[in-house]
């Protein structure tokens, strides 16, 4: 359900409610720069611009994701060890 929002601007919006909506998020060729891509069931998308500075998000059981830090402290979030084919080995406690 959508409905219409004027802003402070003036300018009319389309609003529809994110609560529960699934989708991607995707970095372009600027490494600081991502965008949420949402597919539908016939296979196309639509992506849109974050101008969100809070949002929470929670990654899927089945993202195949991974946190990482380097000897240096510096740490982040890639795809999981199997992706990538890297050899793993027993942690350290």
């Amino acid at each position: 359900m959508s409905q219409t929002v004027i802003i402070s601007s003036g300018k009319v919006l389309r609003e529809t409610s994110a609560n529960g909506v699934k989708g991607m998020l995707l970095r372009t060729d600027s490494p600081e720069k991502f965008f949420f891509r949402v597919y539908h069931g016939d296979g196309t998308f639509d992506d849109y611009q974050i101008l969100h500075d809070d949002l929470a998000v929670t990654i899927d059981e089945d993202a195949l994701a991974s946190f990482y830090e380097n000897e240096n402290g510096d740490k982040f979030l890639d795809h999981s060890p199997n992706v990538f084919g890297w050899e793993t080995t027993k942690s350290k406690n």
